[in-house]
């Protein structure tokens, strides 16, 4: 009989371990379904975060298309390149509808892309107009190298179909534009030279006939004097072509004034002369007269002969109006430059001259 109490005490000792192991199992799939329920929450939240919103970035990439598109019109593309600015615009309207219709898609690509084309079509405008300058420019100026390779870049712009890239025809019109620009302003520099001095002649022009005070021509004059002041200053920088464009509009002005004014002294001079003729008719026949019959005696209402009638006029002298625009360190850096590029051409044209004589 008694035995049979270990037993039993050995029963009930592993019926506590197992109810133990059970309850510590039991404990690990509650954890483990938490943790399921964590995690299934978690995709749930993710799966209803907002989208999100690019509509800050693309207003901004679409402010760089309008002033990429700007800068084309500027250049003139639809005027040299009709087909492929409408081409342009129409991709321009699409993609300002996608932007204000979609916050949730980033446009950068198709924005980058379309900026390139903007900038393609302006590159290849300008590169247009510098070729008609070069017709302008003295031969021996230009490289036929350099020539070729604007020539041709220009060409194979031109040739792209519309399947062609923004990357592609962004490429050849730069190719276009960088070498045109070269050729013209190193032509340019010395024409640019020349053009200023022929300015400089027909403002000194302009002031032997007294434009800087005449009522018709003052404010032209100082006009043009600031004209040639801001060519001197694009000179200087570098920016040849608009110094030309600055000295070549001050010449035309400086040319004009004196045209306007020695037209006007021409006609005060005619009147003056026919008012003398008059004064010398009216004394013979007053002298014939007063030798019929002289009048010893005063008369009311003629002065003395020897009375001061008006006050001496005093006027300023003109040429305190003169527009100094020849002082300065911009004038003399334009000046020095303005020599050197007429010297170099100068002595490239005799250098060409001579290999033509061989």
């Amino acid at each position: 009989m008694k035995a049979k109490y270990p037993l039993v005490a050995l029963f009930a000792v592993s019926s506590l371990f197992l109810i133990a192991c059970g309850s510590t199992q039991v404990e690990d799939v509650a954890v483990d379904e938490e943790k399921t329920e964590n995690v299934a929450s978690d995709e749930v939240k993710d799966d209803t975060s907002p989208a999100k919103d690019f509509s800050e970035s693309n207003a901004l990439l679409l402010e760089k298309v309008e002033k990429a598109r700007k800068g084309a019109i500027d250049a003139d593309a639809p005027k040299y390149y009709a087909a492929r600015f409408e081409e342009a615009t129409k991709k321009h309207d699409d993609l300002k509808a996608k932007i204000a219709h979609d916050k949730s898609t980033d446009y950068s690509a198709e924005a980058e892309d379309l900026i390139r084309l903007y900038d393609s079509l302006s590159n290849a405008s300008i590169a247009q107009l510098l070729k008609s300058k070069i017709p302008e420019l003295n031969p021996a100026d230009i490289d036929a190298n350099a020539l070729k390779t604007a020539e041709d870049a220009l060409a194979a712009y031109d040739s792209m179909g519309a399947d062609a890239s923004s990357s592609d025809l962004y490429d050849q019109s730069k190719i276009a534009l960088d070498s045109y620009r070269k050729l013209v302003e190193k032509g340019f520099k010395a024409m640019a030279g020349r053009e200023r001095k022929a300015a400089l002649d027909a403002k000194k022009n302009a002031e032997s006939v007294k434009a800087q005070v005449a009522k018709k021509t003052k404010e032209s004059y100082k006009s043009a004097s600031n004209t040639f002041k801001k060519a001197d200053g694009s000179y200087s920088a570098g920016n040849i072509e608009q110094a030309y464009i600055g000295y070549k509009s001050s010449k035309e002005s400086f040319t004009e004034m004196y045209e306007i004014v020695k037209k006007d002294r021409e006609e005060t001079e005619a009147r003056l002369a026919a008012a003398r003729e008059k004064v010398a008719a009216a004394e013979q026949t007053a002298a014939a007269a007063d030798s019929e019959a002289p009048l010893n005696e005063k008369i009311a209402g003629i002065e003395d002969e020897d009375a001061v009638l008006l006050e001496t006029d005093k006027f300023a002298n003109p040429d305190d109006s003169i527009s100094d625009v020849e002082s300065g360190d911009v004038a003399k850096k334009a000046e020095q430059m303005a020599d050197e590029a007429i010297a170099s051409e100068n002595s490239a044209s005799n250098a060409s001259s001579t290999i033509d004589a061989k």
